[in-house]
């Protein structure tokens, strides 16, 4: 059923024409007191720091009212200027959706899904007004999930408190698999796109666990939850990864080999990065969806809005994602260790994080962390991974300085103080030093403000821990945790097996790779006389000693070269994070 009552406030008519991917959309706006009606499609959407310019996918536009047709002017690439003297209107347009992703619109015969702050105009004089929403002309068989309140089930109709509500709650459409669990009261559900190969039962219970831990986390005083309802809204593609947080849902979208935790005792390496990935969207429903930067109240989403403070932001909820995993007990001992080992590698080797603090990382995220290129690593910190790092340092520090405090005592002090302001960056810095004294708050300034190194060694030995070096795969970019023959060089490159030849995707500055003058886009076709292929390099790795030379034969684009390339030592770049008394480590990890 569709629902065709009148109304006094703007309401959205969204209907679909899969064939060639739009979603049509009609705005109803009701008689009001003003001359003219501005309407605006935001430019970037809250949690993804990047000028997205959702306008530029409307492709037809129109207006009428009472009697016929109505002018409008564009007034810049985003608004629209409609003169109206006050009557109702209505106004038609399309929107293409074919992005698949979890920040704008896609529409197939296999699932839809929007994000309304792509599609839906924001009505700039009446946005404070309560806003509805109708879908039309669904397939046979096709559900909708959506966090927007539904007044009556049987229509299908949603209503959002006002603009900046709507655009919190994304939908998802199509023949769903939908999973209920319930945490602490709420009702909780996982909703899938098909196909999939979900380990259902698995699933359910190892998201109740971690979402009662975050819960558990936040209401040591019987706070309240800040929904009532929650949903995990999944795209399930072949290959695909991606999160945005909302105020009672998150939308992702995972691998369909992620969703399965594979057939030996341990889960996959895999499968726990998709729980990662549910707890991290699920912990911002208190850290960014709450408690925010004071600059994000209110946003304003026609331009960007710069802060200082996403490494704390995304960075604590980058360190609590893998953890609160751990915690909940759906990832073992070793295998989060072997992740913070990875978080640690990524956050410190290269010469980014020596030339940007996370600080300036954050505030330039719309240009640098967000329109990343192949020169990166070389160029840029990430305010997540080495926000992560900086969130481990605190812990530590707190665990085994302060026994009856840790990182947790921090991020409720926060929530409790904040949430219904904002924070200003100089009240992050003090919630460190409220907790922790003024050796800690100095630690982490030092640590966001600066390029400095972190060496975590100290804060782990009280804890029965130690970080050792590792070796990075230059396919994979995982850690090679146990090497049976560890690897005496490196190359300083990325390298990915594509169409018979090892394609460079990353150079490290100074890296033997660089010295032989190898860039992003070559691709090594001989090694030494012989076909390049991944296990010739790895034999290679094992085998050369720093100072050795070997040929290089490659294409950059259709011009064949030739280089010599000397092995360098393997830099102190890669790191491990090892238990060394187990008792003590128990101040840590339980």
């Amino acid at each position: 059923m569709t629902d065709s009552s009148p109304r006094n406030h703007p309401h959205f008519t969204i209907a679909m024409d899969m064939l060639h991917h739009y979603f049509e959309v009609n705005l109803s706006i009701p008689a009001h007191s003003a001359s003219e009606v501005t309407l605006r499609l935001p430019a970037w959407l809250p949690g993804s720091y990047m000028i997205r310019d959702f306008a530029k996918h409307i492709v037809t536009f129109s207006v009428t009212g009472a009697r016929g047709a109505l002018d409008y002017r564009r007034t810049d690439k985003s608004t629209w200027t409609i003169p109206t003297e006050g009557q109702a209107i209505e106004v038609s347009y399309r929107v293409y959706a074919l992005d698949l992703s979890v920040r704008t619109a896609y529409l197939t015969h296999e699932f839809g899904f929007f994000n309304p702050s792509a599609i839906c105009l924001e009505w700039i004089e009446e946005s404070t007004r309560p806003i509805s929403v109708s879908l039309n002309g669904m397939p046979h068989g096709w559900q909708v999930k959506t966090g927007m309140p539904q007044p009556n089930p049987q229509i299908m109709s949603y209503q959002a408190d006002d603009y900046a509500s709507l655009i919190d709650y994304p939908f998802l459409m199509g023949q769903l698999d939908i999973i209920p669990f319930d945490v602490q009261g709420i009702p909780h559900e996982l909703v899938l796109t098909q196909p999939h190969y979900a380990d259902r039962s698995r699933l359910a219970t190892d998201l109740q666990r971690i979402c009662a831990a975050q819960i558990e986390l936040f209401t040591q005083q019987n706070e309240a939850v800040p929904f009532q309802t929650y949903s995990f809204l999944t795209i399930v593609v072949g290959d695909g990864f991606g999160g945005l947080e909302h105020r009672n849902s998150t939308a992702l979208l995972a691998s369909r080999h992620t969703l399965e935790p594979g057939p030996g005792t341990e889960p996959s390496d895999d499968y726990l990065t998709f729980l990662s990935l549910c707890s991290h969207e699920y912990f911002h429903s208190w850290n960014v969806k709450q408690l925010r930067p004071r600059e994000f109240h209110p946003y304003q989403l026609s331009a960007e809005q710069y802060t200082e403070q996403l490494w704390f932001y995304e960075g604590m909820t980058s360190y609590y994602d893998d953890w609160m995993v751990y915690r909940a007990g759906a990832m073992s001992r070793s295998a989060f260790l072997n992740r913070m080992s990875q978080t640690m590698t990524r956050a410190l080797r290269g010469k980014g994080p020596q030339r940007q603090s996370i600080a300036e990382s954050s505030f330039l995220a719309w240009t640098t962390f967000y329109q990343q290129n192949e020169n990166a690593g070389n160029a840029i910190a990430s305010y997540y991974s080495k926000g992560a790092i900086v969130a481990l340092l605190a812990d530590l520090y707190l665990r085994g300085n302060t026994p009856q405090s840790s990182l947790d005592d921090v991020m409720r002090l926060a929530y409790a103080r904040y949430a219904a302001t904002g924070t200003e960056l100089e009240n992050l810095l003090q919630l460190f030093g409220d907790v922790g004294g003024t050796a800690l708050q100095q630690m982490i300034e030092r640590a966001v403000f600066t390029t400095d190194p972190i060496d975590l060694a100290p804060l782990l030995e009280p804890l029965g821990l130690e970080v050792l070096p590792a070796v990075a795969d230059p396919f994979t970019q995982q850690l090679s945790v146990e090497q049976s023959k560890p690897t005496q060089v490196t190359l300083g490159a990325t390298l990915q097996e594509k169409d018979a030849a090892l394609q460079v995707m990353r150079v490290w500055e100074d890296s033997p790779a660089a010295l032989a003058g190898l860039m992003p886009g070559d691709r090594i076709i001989a090694l030494d006389g012989i076909q390049a292929s991944r296990a010739h390099v790895y034999r290679h790795l094992y085998r050369a000693q720093s100072g050795d030379t070997s040929t290089l034969h490659y294409f950059r684009r259709d011009v064949l070269f030739e280089a010599r390339i000397e092995w360098q030592a393997l830099p102190a770049d890669s790191y491990r994070i090892r238990i060394t008394d187990p008792d003590k480590s128990i101040r840590w990890l339980g």
